[in-house]
């Protein structure tokens, strides 16, 4: 075993991050400049600590020992907060429980991510992606990031309910994402716990759009258990699904849980990943003309790519895998000791608050060769040195790494080859686009003008 316990010893402490304030610490560093301080706390060593107002937390800066907290001792480091803050919305979903409550929900929703299922999505995604890109106006600016949500939100939608029911629930649950990720994220960055409590506007607003996607999806639930439907979409595979230790399925209650678990987390990184797949590629047109002209010989008829097809588009995988290393939507996250541990040379007391970031490893220039450059052809095989495959962890890694990351790669790839198809990408003067670190990584400032393209 790779765990080694011992009462704390203080010269095992990590170093101190400076520059911190009496009483608040970093907080502020990390409320207003949170991903610069995040690559800058790199330099202090592979774990250092963090002050959070009185409390301290250890910022875990090395890939080794990520991995090892991760994996081999994720027994010891259960999710942090802000994943508990996420259960006001996903409930005990699988990207909220934790234990033996998260390995039997893994159990029962990945049969419905397998690559036969995604296959049989893949006419799903095709369909409503080509009518919502080509339903775009061409002659005016538009923000890209509500557009891909609404799209991803529609995709994911339709997955789970391929009856009419589900047509209906698509402008709820469209409606219903910001407000939960908003009010995930203010939950989140609260660290006194108060503001969830108030009665202020947002959480009114927050409590009422919750009553109304429970009881959409709990209709939705109800119709399948009354006709008995077993479809092949998402929800009848979950309703299906047994464990094979008691035999039982899920509760209404679960279903629900899980519902809402996958909508939360595919709708909102997809669209974030499509976001800024479309900002850099408007920024490097000569890798834009590249795509293009993959898509044209693997696509010569014009139509959107069926599932067996994708493997065929090599740099349009690249162009996205550059873009989750550059911009990986959970890109900032947190585990609790839950005793004495060491990671490497310093110790960690059980109880602590311990933080990591996908982001700035993934823009760390000892792990990736020229960080901030978006360049796809790294991942090429004859690049081999330019990257650290182990260090490259935008689905996290272990137990609870993402069981949609199938479904997000066909879905992603999908969508940036019918723009590559049948539209032009032109970034809008003046704009400054810049990321900001809220529970997700934000495109700030992201419109682009995206006309026809020319025949």
């Amino acid at each position: 075993m790779s765990i080694t316990t011992h009462a704390p010893r203080r010269e095992a402490r990590p170093p101190r991050v400076p520059a911190g304030l009496p009483l608040v610490g970093h907080g502020l560093q990390l409320l207003r400049r949170r991903l610069d301080f995040l690559q800058e706390a790199r330099r202090y060593g592979p774990v250092v600590r963090v002050g959070l107002g009185p409390s301290t937390a250890y910022l875990v800066n090395d890939h080794t020992l990520l991995h090892q907290m991760l994996v081999n001792d994720a027994a010891l480091f259960p999710r942090g907060i802000h994943f508990r803050k996420a259960r006001a919305v996903a409930g005990d979903g699988i990207i909220t429980a934790e234990g033996p409550a998260h390995r039997r929900q893994r159990r029962l929703v990945l049969p419905a991510f397998s690559r036969k299922r995604v296959h049989g999505y893949g006419d799903v995604m095709r369909r409503i992606a080509m009518e919502r890109i080509s339903s775009w106006p061409e002659d005016r600016p538009i923000e890209l990031k509500p557009e891909f949500v609404s799209l991803a939100t529609t995709i994911g939608t339709r997955a789970l309910f391929s009856t009419d029911l589900g047509a209906s629930a698509v402008s709820v649950i469209e409606r219903a994402l910001p407000v939960l990720t908003r009010g995930v994220s203010l939950r989140a960055m609260d660290p006194t716990g108060l503001v969830e409590h108030l009665p202020l506007p947002a959480n009114r607003r927050f409590g009422a759009t919750m009553r109304e996607l429970h009881a959409v999806i709990d209709g939705i639930i109800a119709s399948y258990r009354r006709t008995e439907q077993q479809g092949d979409d998402l929800l009848s595979l979950l309703m299906l699904a047994t464990d094979e230790g008691d035999g039982k399925g899920m509760t209404d209650r679960q279903l629900r849980d899980e519902v809402i678990s996958i909508l939360l987390s595919s709708a909102e990184t997809t669209a974030l990943t499509m976001s800024w797949a479309c900002h850099e590629l408007g920024r490097h047109p000569e890798v834009f003309r590249s795509l293009r002209a993959e898509v044209d010989r693997v696509l010569p008829d014009g139509e959107p790519p069926r599932h067996e097809q994708l493997p065929e588009l090599e740099l349009t995988r690249r162009v996205v895998k550059e873009t989750l290393r550059l911009y990986p939507p959970t890109y900032f996250l947190s585990r609790t000791a839950t005793k004495d541990v060491r990671l490497g040379q310093h110790l960690i007391p059980g109880g602590s608050t311990v933080l990591y970031s996908f982001y700035s490893q993934h823009r760390d220039p000892r792990l990736f060769r020229d960080p901030h450059t978006f360049d796809p052809d790294r991942w090429l095989p004859e690049r081999a040195a330019d990257v650290t495959p182990e260090a490259y962890m935008p689905f996290g890694e272990g137990a609870h790494r993402c069981v949609g990351e199938g479904f997000a790669w066909a879905e992603a790839m999908t969508s940036l080859a019918i723009i590559a198809l049948h539209r032009d990408l032109r970034p809008v003067d003046g704009d400054q686009v810049r990321p900001t670190g809220t529970v997700t990584l934000m495109p700030r400032g992201l419109s682009m003008v995206l006309p026809r393209r020319a025949a």
